[in-house]
């Protein structure tokens, strides 16, 4: 669902029996709210952050643009990438999310190499049960697909990935807080490869100073939990701004630069660059 670095490499595995369940679970919670939503946004409703994701599902188009640049031990890397999320929900208790991103890098040494990056299918589940509180919960899980290109370093084109997912959003009048926590699990690696499990974190804040311009304070961030660089973190962070052009049409821009606050980064600056088309 994000640009970052860790995101362009997600990987997913054998998908069909957590389908199956997710899709048992979406029926029960779609039928419990059938009486109090619809499709035109009624109700508790987010806009979308920049780096991390929205809590509510949606009907929408997003391109995303994004660059890397880090300098470690005298040799740069530099990476830029596009990704088209298409997002569809069936109710306003369920979506379905599509990810397919591009990825251009470049070493110091190197010549530049390109590849489509791994694709990732995403089950996003929201409740509203505290909605007149203004707040959301919600739960998915994301499976990623190995389409990328292993020799090249650009994704996966064997390792698969689950990647279960937990989110808060909490809504008070033009104030929007959002956070995200996901585990990230890999699987069918080869015999040589170490298994590294990931924690990873995103916390947005967007306030809305009027009915175009919005405003947010972004951090995002990763844990490794297993395997030879257990331990290490790495947390950003990202101011920025969205502007809606159409009101009608949902038609949005936005911006981000990404700082590390940590001394393990992933680049030393980040720049994302989002257009959003909401149906």
């Amino acid at each position: 669902m994000k640009l970052g670095t860790s995101a362009l490499s997600r990987r997913v595995g054998r998908t069909t029996p957590t389908v199956w369940l997710l899709f048992s679970m979406s029926s029960a919670a779609i039928a419990q709210d059938r009486d109090h939503h619809d499709h035109d946004h009624e109700g508790l409703h987010f806009s979308h952050p920049i780096v991390s994701e929205s809590p509510s599902p949606d009907t929408k188009v997003r391109i995303d643009y994004g660059f890397t640049d880090i300098t470690e031990d005298d040799e740069g890397l530099s990476q830029n990438g596009v990704r088209l999320e298409a997002e569809y929900a069936f109710h306003p208790s369920f979506s379905i999310e599509l990810d397919v991103p591009y990825r251009w890098q470049s070493h110091t040494t190197a010549a530049t190499e390109s590849s489509l990056d791994n694709v990732s299918i995403g089950l996003k589940f929201a409740n509203f049960a505290f909605a007149q509180s203004g707040v959301l919960l919600g739960y998915g899980i994301e499976f990623g697909l190995p389409t990328g290109d292993s020799e090249k370093g650009i994704g996966s084109d064997h390792i698969v990935e689950f990647v279960p997912f937990l989110d808060f959003g909490y809504k008070r009048s033009r104030l929007e807080l959002v956070s995200f926590v996901e585990f990230a699990i890999p699987t069918n690696q080869s015999a040589d490869e170490e298994i590294e499990t990931e924690l990873e974190y995103t916390f947005s804040s967007l306030y809305h100073f009027g009915a175009r311009l919005q405003g947010l304070v972004e951090f995002d961030g990763e844990t490794v939990l297993s395997g030879e660089e257990a331990g290490e973190t790495v947390f950003n962070l990202s101011p920025g701004l969205k502007y809606r052009f159409l009101r009608s049409r949902m038609l949005a821009f936005g911006v981000s630069a990404g700082l590390p606050l940590t001394d393990h980064r992933e680049f030393d600056v980040r720049v994302l660059a989002s257009v959003f088309y909401h149906f």
